[in-house]
């Protein structure tokens, strides 16, 4: 687990980026910062590794004040990664995933480095290649391997995925799911983007200027309950539309099929246990305002149409 107790950060011009945080986060799990520029998410990150020394208070990673240990022995059991992947411009990818075996004597571990690349998402074809014949994309995915090469308990992820296009971005986001949910890592993310927080943290931290901490919760509780004002206008207008990817679409009266109903198409349809949210997606952008639900074998069972989900919303009121 990861503490913050009263820490503050003020730098030597007067500048207060972090102010009386006091955090958990959870252990095996993800906790995103969010906030607008400059209310110290990406400062409160970076303390934990001790990139930044906090003016006051205490970091601590499993009960240990981070300040008590060495800096390089610390990070040296800390993944960090980037935007825009840091790589080594005159290094392999394989090289580079390496570096901090390497720096802790277990260099010649290339079968755990290719296995790494393979995990996120790369062929072992890509070992001897160097960062510029990669997309962004791909060397994104290079610097999360080289963050688990050394198999840290902790993560930290400083915007991962803010310099990559939006299709990629969100391949990216499902890749980390998966990765997530195979290893359980105690995660800390930092992102500008609440839809990205919403998908990738299991915990938000929500940051107000000046480095006050606003709300944390999971991200149902803050679409759902928003804690203030700024929060509310944080998270956006359409948080209860949001907010409907956490309900789910069991409860839907399904009506019967009919010689009327239209064969669906694969991204027409949804099954047991799906959100409201992807059946009112389906139903919006239907012509015939309905979405086709089917069994585990992808054969229909029945339809729903938008006024059955809005019934639906007005009972729950």
């Amino acid at each position: 687990m990861i503490t913050f107790e009263a820490v503050r950060k003020q730098f030597p011009d007067g500048t207060v980026a972090v102010d009386d945080l006091h955090l958990e986060l959870p252990t095996g799990r993800t906790t995103v910062f969010v906030g607008p520029s400059g209310c110290g998410k990406t400062t409160s990150l970076r303390m934990i590794n001790r990139m930044v020394e906090p003016t006051g208070g205490t970091v601590t990673v499993d009960g240990r004040d981070v300040r008590t240990q060495d800096p390089a022995r610390l990070r040296r059991g800390i993944g960090y990664v980037i935007q825009h992947a840091g790589l080594f411009p005159h290094k392999t990818v394989v090289d580079n995933v390496l570096t901090v075996p390497r720096l802790v004597g277990r260099g010649r571990e290339r079968t755990r480095a290719l296995e790494l690349l393979e995990r996120v998402g790369l062929p072992a074809a890509f070992a001897d290649r160097y960062p510029a014949q990669l997309s962004g994309g791909q060397q994104q995915r290079v610097g999360v391997a080289r963050a688990l090469a050394a198999d840290p308990p902790v993560l930290l992820m400083d915007e991962p995925f803010s310099a990559v296009d939006p299709v990629v971005r969100g391949q990216l986001q499902q890749e980390f799911l998966r990765l997530q949910a195979e290893l359980g890592k105690t995660i800390a993310i930092v992102t500008h983007d609440i839809d990205e927080a919403v998908v990738l943290g299991d915990r938000i931290a929500v940051f107000r200027a000046g480095g006050h901490l606003a709300q944390v919760g999971t991200p149902e509780e803050l679409l759902t309950k928003p804690a203030d004002d700024f929060v509310r206008g944080f998270v956006g207008r359409d948080r209860g539309y949001r907010g409907l990817s956490f309900l789910s679409a069991d409860d839907l009266p399904v009506r019967p099929l009919d010689g009327t109903t239209p064969a669906p198409g694969p991204d027409g349809v949804f099954r047991a246990g799906d959100s409201l949210r992807t059946v009112v997606d389906l139903t919006l952008t239907s012509p015939s305002g309905t979405a086709v639900k089917v069994d585990g074998d992808g054969n229909p069972v029945g339809t729903v149409h938008h006024r059955d989900v809005v019934d639906l919303l007005e009972r729950r009121r």
